[in-house]
Parts: structure tokens; sequence; C-alpha cells
């Protein structure tokens, strides 16, 4: 006679089963979702930072979607957000199979990485008078750490939020917005569980840049490096008189931070007014000029130490700024090559930086673009900018990049597989009249310095958009070894593109065009293997990630950013009525 089993034990076996189950999976919902580990060595499926990771490639080791099966990919989702003034320029962030956008002017949206559907939206009150004269009522994307979403606002407020339920955990006024009219527009830079890295914008107005270590538990300030150099003597020797307290260089785009030397490696904008009428005496810190002088360290790559926020070292990519070059822009790409730790740096100048890590040491410097006329090149012997290139007050100059850079802060691509660095080059020019000592209509912003009730914008000169010598304007997708800049396969565009890249495990690179398509390029031929049109312009990220094991790659849609209204004012005749017909999210996936 068989025995029956107790019914007492399988009951408990059943409770202890089920109880462990429930607390494995309560222990997974209450691990942090983005722990500082994360940014050094972000997980594989997850796209941690601004630029994924600390090294800033913008490469997802992902490969499941590949070469091979590229032509299957279909859109898996939409979230359109609705109507974003100025268009979508940020880059989302995914953790954990979850979405994290930015949208205009400071909104923050958790979606599900896998259906497309709204998890929560942050919308922030703010100050409508102060976002509504700003130039950077705008954000190009936040940051992430243990388990709270950062985001520095167009008021100047810089906010911790919940990455569970969206609540606002902490929040600093660190910019009087009010007063100095600039807030924020770039991610924070999430550097560990003791400190977020953030700075300012503001080139274009007269105020005082700043980049800020905070504490990522409270906000409390533990740092602050003052772009143009106060409590620096050698800095402020490079400044006319006070033109210093006024002389802009925010710092609008996180940087990469080198952990093996403790350091974050991060640009800084153009010195303020944009344009000044001192001609080719600028330099000379005794001219009669709104800055006279080098104006350090604007327009210039910093490297500041991570405990303190002192200065390590510095580069300056355009001394004493006449054309609005500023360092911010782009990225900066931590790589090694032949055994030396290096940094990339493709600057607004029309020039690709490459720098030893530690020293700052300048290993080579090249032009990219192949129109730029403002210098005849970096001399390696002499540390300086040859023939630089100086307009007159009053006189009508071609200056070659525009004033949006032959390289934007729309970053590229690095592919540790094939050691190619992809870029989006900008062959464009302008026609450049510096306003005079009394003042004139600018093309943007008052005539002269103002500062009260608050900051204006002041640029001090009037620009037009041109195309360079014996060319039409047009973009180029280079594929290049980043020391040697040898190039191995380059695409011309008729209409400049202004996305970021993407790069994959899976030998793909994606770009999205101004015209509207998305599209997936073989990484080592340049080959075109597929591409769908979203609808409108692309001025945003693309990103990688996957979600309940599958690959998906998402793609930010939307006119209306100021390079945009540049690309669409000289392209006129191509981009009939592009206007700014509203921003979406589109996500694909194989079937």
């Amino acid at each position: 006679m068989m025995r029956k089993s107790k019914p007492c034990n399988s009951v408990w076996s059943f409770v202890v089963v089920h109880l462990v189950m429930l607390l494995a999976f309560a222990l997974t919902l209450g691990a942090p979702m983005a722990v500082a580990e994360d940014f050094e060595n972000c997980p594989d499926g997850d796209w941690c930072t601004y630029h994924r990771d600390a090294n800033s490639w913008r490469h997802s080791p992902l490969d499941q979607i590949n070469t091979d099966n590229i032509s299957n990919l279909r859109v898996a989702w939409i979230f359109n957000p609705g109507h974003s003034k100025r268009g979508m320029e940020s880059t989302p962030l995914a953790i954990d199979g979850a979405l994290y956008a930015f949208t205009n002017p400071s909104t923050v949206w958790k979606i599900n990485g896998a259906t497309g559907e709204r998890i929560w939206a942050y919308v922030p009150d703010m100050d409508e008078a102060v976002v509504a004269r700003s130039f950077f009522a705008h954000t190009r994307g936040g940051a992430a750490g243990d388990d709270r979403i950062y985001m520095g606002l167009a008021d100047g407020r810089v906010q911790a939020l919940s990455m569970k339920s969206g609540d606002v955990l902490w929040s600093n006024q660190l910019v009087d917005s009010a007063k100095e009219t600039v807030g924020f527009s770039g991610a924070a830079a999430f550097v560990r569980s003791d400190l977020l890295v953030i700075g300012q914008n503001g080139g274009e107005y007269p105020i005082e840049g700043k980049i800020w270590g905070l504490n990522p538990k409270d906000g409390s300030i533990k740092w602050t490096f003052y772009t143009t150099g106060r409590n620096d003597p050698s800095a402020l020797a490079t400044w006319g008189g006070d033109s210093w307290k006024y002389g802009g260089g925010g710092s609008w785009q996180p940087g990469s931070v080198d952990y093996a030397n403790n350091q974050i490696i991060i640009g800084t904008g153009n010195p303020n007014p944009d344009y000044d009428y001192c001609g080719d005496q600028c330099m000379d810190v005794n001219a009669d000029a709104w800055r006279p002088g080098e104006n350090r360290y604007t327009s210039a790559t910093v490297a500041l130490d991570l405990d303190t926020g002192k200065l390590n070292w510095f580069f300056m990519e355009a001394p004493s700024d006449p054309y609005d070059y500023d360092a911010s822009p782009g990225e900066y790409v931590l790589f090694e090559d032949g055994g030396q730790k290096l940094v990339l740096h493709p600057g607004k100048n029309g020039f690709n930086h490459i720098h030893e890590r530690k020293s700052g040491k300048v290993v080579t410097i090249y032009a990219a673009q192949k129109t730029q006329n403002w210098t005849s090149g970096y001399n390696m012997a002499t540390g300086k900018w040859e023939n630089m290139l100086w307009p007159k007050p009053g006189v009508k100059t071609k200056v070659c990049p525009a004033i949006d850079g032959g390289h934007s802060w729309n970053a590229g691509a690095y592919n540790p597989d094939t050691g190619l660095h992809y870029r989006v080059v900008q062959e464009w020019c302008m026609w450049l009249t510096v306003s005079p000592k009394d003042g004139a209509p600018a093309s943007a912003g008052a005539e002269t310095r103002t500062l009260e009730p608050f900051a204006q914008a002041f640029m001090a000169a009037t620009w037009e958009g041109t195309h360079p010598d014996n060319d039409r304007a047009h973009g180029r997708l280079t594929a290049r070894e980043p020391v040697s800049g040898k190039i191995h396969w380059e695409h011309r565009y008729d209409i400049i593109p202004h996305s970021a890249l993407l790069s994959t495990g899976g030998g793909l690179v994606f770009n999205g065009t101004t015209e509207g398509w998305l599209e997936a390029l073989d990484a080592k031929t340049g080959r075109q293997l597929w591409r769908f049109n979203n609808g409108t312009s692309h001025h945003g990220g693309i990103i990688s990630y996957s979600s309940g094991g599958k690959q998906y790659i998402a793609a930010v849609v939307g006119d209306g950013t100021y390079v945009g209204g540049a690309i669409n004012a000289l392209f006129g005749d191509k981009l009939v009525n592009y206007g700014n017909p509203g921003t979406s999210i589109v996500v694909y996936s194989l079937p």
C-alpha cells in the first residue's frame, strides 16, 4: 500500500519555494537600477550616459542586429511626446530595459523599452519669462546613477528624480537665471556615488561661466571651476580689465571621465561677446576691445581633478576666439593607440585634436574639414595656431567653418573592433560682419553689453551661411583612424546631416539625415545596407539597448534646432516648408 505524503509537508514546500521566488524578485526590484560601477563599465544592454559610457564611444557591443540581418529591421513602436519647441535634440538613456527620454524645455519621460508604454513623466514648473527669453530653453539629455535621474533645467536648477516614480528627490538652484538668463541644456556626467559634474550654458551671454562638482545624494556643491579664470592669476592675466566677469565660456556638453587619471576632460564655451571689434589686435590684453587677450579658459579643453575641480591641463582650440568656435560641442573620445592612452576631440574649429590623457600633451592636430580658412594650421613646434584670420569691424568677411562649426554637438562614434572613428564633418562657411565699437544691429541679441534688469544675449555681429569656394555646402560622414587621420571611407551628403551617430557590435553605423532617413551602413566599407524614412529631420541621438533579451535601435526625431534652422536656411531650395512638424522617438527591432 502506497504511503501518502503529509499534506503539511507539501504545503510547506510550496510556500518555501514561492517565498524564495518572491524574495529574489523583491531583491531584484530593490537593487539599484543604475549603480556607480555601471558608468565605468556600462552593461552591454544599457545606454548609461549621454555618450553611453565614460569613454564617449557611442558604441553598443550588442550584435543581435548585424550586417547579415539588418534588412529585416522594422519599426517596433513610436513614442510621440507632442509638440516640442525647437524640435528634439537629446539622447535617451536606457537602463534595465527602460528608456529615459528628455524633451524641451526640461521634461523627462520614463518609457517601457519593449512596448513604448509611458511609465511616468516629469514636467517641471518653470518661470516662463526666463524660459522665453533664453536661447537655451532646450535639453540635450540627462544623467542617471544610484536610482536617480539628474536633470539640469533651463531655469538654472539641477534636480534629482526617482528612477522608479519620477518624484523630485532634491533640487538646487545653481544659476540665478532670472538675472543671468542662462541655465542648463547639456547632460550632466554621473562620475560615481559621490560626484556629479555639470556645466551651465551661456557663451552668448555676458556672464561668468562655471562647471560644478555636486554630491549626487543631495545636490550640494563640492567644487566649482570658473571657466573665465576667477582666482587664477595666470588666467586673469589673459583678460583685459574686469572683462573676465562677463566673459561667458559656459560648458554645455558633458565631458568624459578619465578614471585612470582621476579627472574629467570637458570643453568650455566661447567668450562673450561672441565677436569683438579689435581685429588683429585682439590677442593684446591692452587692446581696445570688449575682451582683449587670449581669454583663458574659454573655447578650450580642460582636464579637471575629480576630487577638487582643480585644473590639471588645458588647451585653447581658438585663442581669443573671433569665430564662435567653442570647445563644448562634440565628444571627448578616450581610446588607446600603440600603448598610449589618448583623447580625441573633434573641434567646432574643424580640426581633430589628439592629446595624451594624463599630461594633455598634443600628439597631433589635423584638419578634418577640407574648407576651413581661419588658420593655416597648428604648429607643433611653437604650440600656436598660425596665420589666424581676424575679421575687422564693418568688413564682410568669409569665414570657414560657419558659426555652427566644422563639427557640431552631434557626436560621432568610435568602434573598438574596427579602430575607426565615425564623424559627420560640416563643409560650410559664413559671411561675417563684426559690429563696430559703438554697436550695430546684430543677427541675434542686444547691440551692446546689457546686464540689467537681466543679461541679454550679446553676439556683436551679423552672419549669413554661405558655400565654400568652388563648391556647395555639404556634409561628409568619415570613417578614419583617429591618430593618423587616414580615411577608410566617406560619404558625401548634399544636405548636411545632423544626428549623432551610433556604432554597434553587429558591424553597423547608424546615421540620421536631415531629409528624414535613418540609415545603417557597413562599419568596414561604408556600404548602405538599410534605411527608413522617419518623416522629418534627425538632430538628436541614436542608441541601442536590450529589453527582454531583444536588441532595439532608438532614434530621436524632430526638426527645429538652431543648427537645423541654419541647415534649412542654407538648403531652403531642397527643404521646402520643413519647419517644426513635431517630435518622436522611433524604435526598431527584428521581427
